[in-house]
């Protein structure tokens, strides 16, 4: 059964909406169950129109069926607890990422330092940064965009500022947009 909602630009039709409920429900119940990739697109269509509580009660039911989670259905959890500012649950979620043996990729890890700094909690972004880089991981632009926009929310530029300085001594690949050097 193809998804045919991809890239709708009208986020709070409902129409768009059911229409991607009713598919995801059908593929739930369909024996055998298809590959988690087709239940994977219409979360993420979901959550791209910001039906945050439906995606996660969808992932709550397909868990129920048995439909194991994938590492993209677990980012596209992640995302949505982030946006229902549930960043335990978000936190919870990357640790079951671990616990299935799936490495994280750094969308994830931007994810969760994105929902971190929107909600108010900049310092436990760059901890988590920092204990992330310390156990391996790399990130890019997009990340540490993240983390500079958020210290200049909460009005500590020159923090920001010394950031982008440790960034660019520690890449010699890593050239920042004109987007980090405004805070925007």
């Amino acid at each position: 059964m193809p998804f045919t909602i991809d890239g709708i630009k009208r986020p709070h039709d409902d129409h768009y909406v059911h229409q991607a409920v009713s598919q995801l429900d059908s593929l739930i119940h369909m024996h055998p169950v298809p590959r988690i990739y087709e239940s994977n697109k219409i979360l993420g269509s979901l959550t791209k129109m910001k039906c945050y509580p439906t995606v996660i009660s969808f992932s709550k039911q397909m868990e129920m069926k048995g439909i194991h989670h994938s590492h993209v259905t677990l980012s596209i959890l992640i995302n949505c607890f982030c946006h229902l500012s549930q960043m335990t649950f978000a936190f919870s979620i990357f640790g079951k990422i671990f616990k299935l043996g799936y490495h994280p990729n750094v969308v994830t890890l931007t994810t969760l330092m994105r929902g971190l700094c929107t909600n108010g909690e900049v310092r436990k972004a760059l901890n988590f940064h920092d204990k992330m880089v310390a156990q391996g991981f790399r990130f890019d632009e997009v990340c540490y965009g993240t983390l500079i926009r958020g210290l200049c929310d909460i009005g500590e530029t020159k923090a920001a500022i010394q950031l982008l300085g440790i960034i660019e001594a520690r890449s010699t690949k890593y050239s920042p947009s004109i987007q980090i050097w405004t805070c925007k």
